[in-house]
């Protein structure tokens, strides 16, 4: 069983034709005319010739509420990935544990591959929420961009640590483990 050769093409009359090509003028004549007035964004050049103004601005859209109080102050930006690296120490899931001094839990998942975490692998343990992963499992999410804990979206350094600070480790200052 092949595929059939032959071309199925859509006949259209012509009258159909030349009504389609006039409401697309008219579309696009009416676009301009709300674009040259600032009541609507120009279209994108590529979209039709007529919109190729060669270098022209486009005008600011009346329609645009300025951004709320809160969010006028820039924030600072998420840290670098090597930096929140360095400051979240890979330890074996078993020294975790004991530093906890805590029991296994009868399910220990790393939420991002899904797989168990067992006593002999590397994870780290995130600053603010307490969570482990699999080292190689953040690292990723790190290198992705993401500064939030993958589980519950906490930011995964506390709010007042920098890359440059020289405080202690984070595995020994970390909330005790609840069960």
């Amino acid at each position: 069983m092949g595929f059939p050769s032959v071309c199925y093409c859509v006949i259209l009359p012509q009258p159909l034709i030349l009504v389609l090509q006039l409401l697309d003028v008219l579309r696009h004549a009416v676009l301009l005319c709300l674009s040259s007035l600032g009541l609507a964004a120009p279209p994108a050049a590529d979209d039709h010739p007529a919109y190729a103004a060669a270098g022209a601005a486009p005008p600011p859209d009346l329609w645009a509420l300025p951004p709320p109080p809160h969010q006028a102050a820039a924030a600072p930006p998420p840290p670098a990935p090597a930096a929140i690296k360095a400051r979240l120490p890979a330890v074996r899931y078993a020294d975790l544990l004991r530093s906890r001094r805590a029991a296994a839990p009868a399910a220990s998942v790393c939420a991002v591959c899904l797989g168990a975490l067992e006593a002999r692998h590397r994870v780290r343990e995130l600053g603010n929420c307490a969570h482990a992963f699999h080292k190689a499992c953040i690292d990723k999410w790190v290198d992705k961009g993401q500064a939030t804990c993958p589980l519950c979206r906490a930011l995964l350094l506390p709010a007042g640590c920098s890359s440059s600070s020289s405080e202690p480790d984070l595995a020994a200052a970390s909330p005790p483990f609840s069960s």
